[in-house]
């Protein structure tokens, strides 16, 4: 297979009869010195689906970001059915028929879900100042269920799972360009943390809305890319390098074009998994967990220098059990012990003070401070501790104080451990890509000497080449003795992570999987037990 360049699309495309939905043409965006977007030029046409892929700083947010309005274009156009526009923000662009559903979800919990679907046309439905709920309640539940998507939108939107919450994102997108007769739909990172049902059903929802909107579906996920595009582009360095169909391109083609080699075949790095003994010490156990309608009875034991996997359909219990797990929520009943001691459950700062650190599904809202620098995320959860701490006397008591010398340290040692990309050690968080935010997440908790962690989608919204960052810090964890909950939604990753892996359905724990280096199981094998 030969890949089109921009320059090869362009030309094969400028017979088309029909002008395309989108049009962008050398569209380029410079921020002080730095290039971040140089002369590309792309096509989504009526009813079309178009990937795009790149690694994390290839010029994909920047590209979304000009065609929405967030930023202005250096150079280059943005063509609408045919008409040069400037789009002047993301409403201009919502009225312009173009949509964005972001990869971090944009809701408000304490609103239901109809004033969160209408958050930005409210004056619409305002008469002498007097909101007209029922007919805002009634178009807004008219919206998901032409898009076939099951929400109740008078429920307040804290009630929603994480799945609804991201559907409702979808819905959304449409609400907010349904005057065009075929909006452009950009979504990012859609599938980010969904579960597979979930995905599923947003696949269909793509498949059966193509009549009515074209989309631009960017994703890390490469097989999900080629499941539902047409044609995809890549972006490297701010610069479009190809251009392939669906039905041409490969994983490996996609990964070439993305990082200019090919991926190394041992992605998940299985020549460097440790082999466990049957008599090595149990770190973690969980005896007879059970909370609400989430956990029955979970019972299962962490040994030292483990990867121990948690696989399981949506609604199987894997991320609750995560959470109890870390002292965060609560069991109903059942008792969780660390090295052999029993440790208060539902207590987070007992967990990490016996030695555990959580990884949440979603790092910028439960597991990073973005706002703030990289020493004070790091250090967090060793405050309080003299590792970062001065302890002078006071009158009557001890007062602790950060010693921030101490602190830019622990940053520095994380830094050069985990290889974190930064521009400098006291940069914020949401300035780093999403892979290195994930490495800072890691490092707090190796900074904290914390020996057990639970990892749940530790690589969600990451690209190719940082997954591999983030398996190899993984794998150099454990040979140095740390030991690991690994909760996924994707079986090749914990497939090819785990030494042992734990299927979970309606909340039990319904069978433990070897999974040796030379004897892995196969997906179909643990979709049979998951269903």
């Amino acid at each position: 297979m030969v890949a089109n360049t921009a320059s090869d699309a362009a030309t094969a495309e400028s017979g088309d009869d029909e002008p395309p939905r989108l049009r962008v043409e050398g569209l380029s965006k410079s921020f002080r010195n730095v290039d971040a977007l140089t002369d590309v030029s792309l096509r989504i046409r009526t009813g079309e689906v178009v990937g795009l892929v790149g690694e994390n700083g290839a010029g994909k947010s920047t590209l979304l970001k000009l065609l929405t309005g967030i930023h202005r274009p250096t150079d280059g156009q943005i063509v609408i059915d045919g008409t040069p526009v400037e789009v002047s923000g993301p409403r201009d662009a919502a009225q312009r028929g173009i949509a964005i559903v972001k990869q971090e979800q944009d809701v408000v919990p304490n609103l239901t879900g109809y004033e969160n679907l209408y958050l930005g046309r409210i004056p619409d439905y305002a008469r002498g100042g007097v909101i007209d709920s029922d007919r805002m309640r009634e178009e807004a539940q008219q919206v998901v269920d032409d898009l076939g998507i099951t929400l109740d939108v008078s429920e307040p939107v804290k009630s929603y799972s994480f799945n609804q919450r991201q559907m409702l994102e979808v819905a959304k997108a449409f609400s907010e360009s349904i005057h065009t007769d075929n909006p452009v739909v950009l979504l990012d990172e859609p599938t980010a943390g969904l579960e597979e049902d979930s995905r599923d059903l947003l696949f269909e929802r793509i498949a059966e809305l193509r009549d009515q909107a074209s989309f631009v579906f960017v994703s890390h996920e490469l097989d999900e890319v080629l499941e539902v595009s047409d044609r995809i582009y890549v972006l490297k360095d701010g610069a479009l390098v190809s251009e392939q169909s669906a039905e041409e391109a490969t994983e490996s083609s996609l990964q070439q074009a993305m990082v200019g080699r090919e991926t190394a075949d041992e992605y998940y790095r299985v020549d460097r998994q440790r082999s466990v003994d049957g008599d090595a010490e149990t770190v973690l156990s969980a005896d007879g967990i059970s909370r609400e309608d989430d956990l029955a009875d979970v019972s299962f034991a962490l040994q030292e220098g483990e990867i121990f996997g948690l696989v399981g359909v949506e609604g199987c219990g894997k991320s609750e059990l995560g959470r109890v797990l870390c002292g965060i929520d609560a069991p109903d009943s059942g008792a969780i012990r660390v090295r052999g001691e029993t440790v208060e459950a539902g207590s987070m700062s007992e967990m990490v003070d016996a030695g555990l650190g959580y990884v949440p599904k979603d790092r910028k809202s439960e597991g990073l401070l973005l706002y703030q620098s990289l020493p004070m995320n790091i250090s967090l959860p060793s405050i309080g501790t003299d590792r970062v701490t001065d302890r002078l006397a006071g009158i009557g008591s001890a007062l602790n104080l950060i010693d921030h010398d101490k602190e830019t340290a622990m940053a520095e040692a994380a830094i050069e451990e985990l290889d974190i990309r930064t521009p400098g050690v006291d940069t914020l968080v949401h300035q780093l890509s999403g892979g290195n935010q994930q490495k800072v997440v890691l490092g707090k908790w190796l900074m904290r000497e914390s020996n057990i962690l639970v990892m749940d989608n530790v690589t969600r919204g990451v690209d190719v080449a940082a997954k591999e960052e983030v398996y190899r810090v993984c794998r150099d964890l454990v040979e140095g003795g740390v030991s690991i909950v690994f909760i996924g939604d994707e079986l090749p990753e914990v497939i090819g992570m785990s030494n042992r892996i734990g299927v979970m359905k309606k909340g039990e724990l319904v069978n433990v999987v070897d999974a040796p280096p030379a004897d892995k199981p196969t997906e179909s094998e643990l979709i049979t037990e998951m269903i």
